[in-house]
């Protein structure tokens, strides 16, 4: 059974890329658990989703890291940011 893309998982992951801009490496999905555990640690009104980032397995997290690249990269490579 193929699992459809989850949203919500993909939107914690932006929320982590926003909240850490400057990072210099492709995270893998320990380290994205691990700043979601740093941000929930620094704020009590941290992001809900970050939840769902941490109750997911990395197999999938790591799709979605993929999925984010890959949406990333056509964006950057978009005809309309060159004109």
């Amino acid at each position: 059974m193929s699992r459809q893309p989850s949203e919500a998982l993909l939107e914690a992951i932006h929320t982590i890329y926003h909240a850490f801009p400057n990072l210099s490496y492709r995270p893998r999905p320990d380290d994205v658990k691990l700043l979601a555990a740093y941000m929930k640690s620094r704020d009590n009104n941290y992001p809900s989703q970050l939840d769902l980032l941490l109750q997911e397995n990395n197999q999938h997290i790591e799709h979605e890291l993929q999925r984010y690249h890959s949406k990333q990269k056509s964006v950057s490579r978009s005809p309309l940011l060159d004109s």
